[in-house]
Formats: structure tokens, sequence, C-alpha cells
């Protein structure tokens, strides 16, 4: 009656032991490749990265062009840039200047 009551223990450790593994099997693969793992937290923080590049690319380039807007405004004219945009755009040469063309 001892020997099946240590082998009913050591079933019951084994089963025990068993399904202790495979919820630490589990939890660890969710822990490493889940929804919310370390996989996905490193992913996450690479794109954070990525955004926050892009942010400060659009940034500047925002500041670029309210500078450009600024200086066409009405109120506060920047002749020479308004002459430089003039003669790119319409192609003006003043009196005194040789325009030479390369094709």
């Amino acid at each position: 009656m001892n020997k099946s009551l240590a082998l009913k223990n050591k079933i019951y450790l084994f089963f025990l032991l068993t399904i202790s593994l495979f919820i630490f099997i589990y939890l660890l693969y969710f822990l490493i490749n889940g929804q919310r793992g370390m996989i996905s937290y490193f992913k996450i923080k690479n794109l954070n990265l990525e955004y926050k590049n892009i942010s400060s690319n659009l940034s500047e380039k925002n500041n670029y062009l309210s500078d450009r807007v600024k200086r066409l405004q009405t109120n506060s004219i920047d002749l020479d840039y308004l002459d430089e945009k003039i003669r790119q755009h319409n192609g003006f040469v003043d009196d005194d200047e040789l325009l030479i063309v390369f094709d």
C-alpha cells in the first residue's frame, strides 16, 4: 500500500511538473513573441524613432516654407528674395546683365 501511495505521488508530481513546464513555455513564448512581447516592443521602438526623424524633417521643411511665405507677405516683403523669385519663374534679366544659355 505504501508503494502505491508513493507511485501515486510520483504520478501527481510528474503531471504537476509537466503542466508547470507547459505553462512556463506558454508564458515565455508570449513574453517574447506576443502582441506585447519583447519583439513587438523593439519594433514599436524603431517605428517611434523613424516617426521622430520624419517629424523633425517635416518640421524643418515647415520652417523653411513658412520663412519663404513670410518673406513674400505684403507687410514685410524682402525685395531681394522677390527679385530672385521673379527671375527664376519668369526669366527676367536686367539691362546691365548678360544672359548665357547652355544647351
